[in-house]
């Protein structure tokens, strides 16, 4: 299936109800259509790579729809690039445009080869526009069609495009609306940028395929956040852990709002954060793991039990396991590997990258094709979940022993004052490596105690050879934390 074939049949269904912000679905649908003829008119062809480097906002998803109907690749472009980030996409993807935004306008005029640009603003003038007659397909949408390029965070090197087709975007619409119980009575409120397949493949997509709707936000503002949420007709909310922390830090002695559902991802969550929201808000939020290459393969269950630091089960349709490094039969339970993924929602390859391809994908005896995905992570039979452990590349070797950062983390986490933690290796002539931890805090922490606390709770070769507080860890958009920076310090 495709996107479009989702999205139709939603509009088919309700073109009266409210799609994305107070816009209805007719009005969405029938815009996108408008700024289609526009960009047709501009020369947008079928195939042609088109970068949206634009801030949340109404010209963005117009400009996303319009580009579906109009068979062009939909290039997601990160607004917090600059010069060498943005010119590694533009030129990487061969981009014929760029839609810009009053955030990135200025950026992009910077650039030393720029494709033609046309901005936000003047697209929804368009989309407004019923003097413009409505584009009407010429060629239909088929379901191996790449529909989007992706670039990867790039934390080892330049980012890669991970191609991703209709049938594999349009399958994770699906999974989340099965396995989360998403109907279109439900009302979504999100500030994820729509530059990541979390904000474009969840939160957009989900929406308009089940016909629900989206109230989507320009950026995180905790106050913000929480009145939207305070609305009787809002069922869902979709973030980071930071923006849980954030909404925490805010909520005070207020009622806490009533929701359905609050989804977190894109960085593991710690159980405190995961315990507190619970007592809180009397929601517990629902974890889930997933990547650029596949979208989502795992889930805590709707109905429980959601294991705090899990991120329970495969979505219907999607398989992994858990192998040794290099290998690709299944390690038993309990022990670590890397996690391998297969199935309707893993993309296609990297564009214009046949070896990084090759290497990314590993065939099984029954030639299954495996996506590795580079995290770590265990099979707890017990409570029948799998965990996120670290990535393959973060793992620390100490003296022979491995060391997975983030049961460090775990432990500092849960430190009074903590507000979170990175663990990182150092290079050390006798042991290799030693593991230095990062801390941010909400208050006094002494560094002597902390480590104390964690020689009783850890075994001696995991203790951080130093722990060293931080005002803020960096992050990327996602809130996920830039362990490579902290290399650096």
């Amino acid at each position: 299936m495709t996107l479009l074939d989702l999205f139709d049949a939603a509009l088919a269904d309700r073109p009266d109800a409210f799609a994305l912000n107070d816009l209805t679905y007719a009005q969405l649908h029938g815009g996108a259509r408008r700024v289609a003829t526009k960009l047709r008119e501009l020369g947008v062809r079928r195939g042609d790579r088109v970068s949206l480097y634009c801030e949340n906002r109404l010209g963005y998803v117009f400009t996303y729809l319009a580009l579906l109907r109009l068979g062009a690749i939909v290039v997601p472009t990160n607004v917090l690039y600059r010069a060498a980030d943005l010119q590694h996409v533009v030129e990487d993807a061969a981009a014929s445009r760029m839609l810009v935004g009053e955030t990135t306008r200025e950026y992009a005029a910077q650039l030393r080869s720029c494709p033609p640009a046309f901005d936000a603003a003047e697209v929804e003038a368009w989309a407004a526009d019923e003097a413009i007659a409505p584009f009407a397909p010429d060629v239909a949408a088929q379901p191996s069609d790449v529909v989007t390029i992706v670039y990867t965070s790039g934390t080892t090197g330049r980012s890669k495009g991970a191609m991703l087709t209709h049938d594999n975007m349009a399958t994770v619409a699906a999974q989340l609306a099965m396995s989360w119980r998403w109907t279109p009575a439900d009302t979504l409120v999100a500030a994820l940028p729509l530059f990541h397949v979390h904000g474009l493949g969840a939160a957009l997509n989900g929406t308009l395929a089940v016909g629900a709707r989206l109230i989507l936000h320009p950026r995180f503002d905790a106050q913000k956040i929480l009145a939207e949420l305070r609305r009787p007709d809002v069922t869902m909310f979709f973030g980071v852990p930071t923006m849980y922390v954030r909404l925490l830090e805010h909520i005070g002695d207020a009622e806490p709002p009533s929701l359905r559902l609050a989804v977190s991802g894109s960085a593991a969550l710690s159980a405190d954060v995961h315990r507190a929201f619970r007592e809180r808000f009397g929601t517990e939020i629902l974890e889930r793991y997933g990547a650029t290459e596949f979208g989502f393969a795992l889930t805590n269950r709707y109905a429980g039990p959601r294991v705090a630091g899990s991120v329970g089960i495969p979505f219907p349709g999607t398989r992994v396991r858990v192998v040794p490094v290099g290998g690709v039969d299944p390690v038993p339970a309990g022990e670590v590997g890397e996690l391998l993924v297969s199935g309707p929602t893993v993309f296609a390859g990297y564009w214009n990258l046949p070896e990084a391809t090759a290497q990314a994908f590993a065939t099984d005896a029954d030639g299954t094709r495996w996506y590795r995905s580079g995290d770590l992570a265990t099979y707890d039979a017990e409570n029948d979940v799998y965990r996120i452990v670290g990535r393959l590349k973060e793992l620390i070797i100490t003296g022979g022993f491995n060391v997975y950062p983030r049961e460090i983390e775990n432990e500092i986490d849960q430190y009074p004052n903590v507000v979170a933690s990175a663990v990182v290796g150092v290079p050390d002539p006798a042991r290799g490596e030693l593991p230095v931890a990062f801390v941010e805090c909400s208050g006094e922490v002494d560094c002597e105690a902390l480590a104390l606390h964690l020689r009783e709770r850890l075994a001696s070769f995991k203790v951080p050879k130093e722990i060293r507080i931080v005002e803020a860890l960096p992050r990327n958009a996602m809130g996920k934390i830039e362990k490579g920076r902290l290399k650096q310090l």
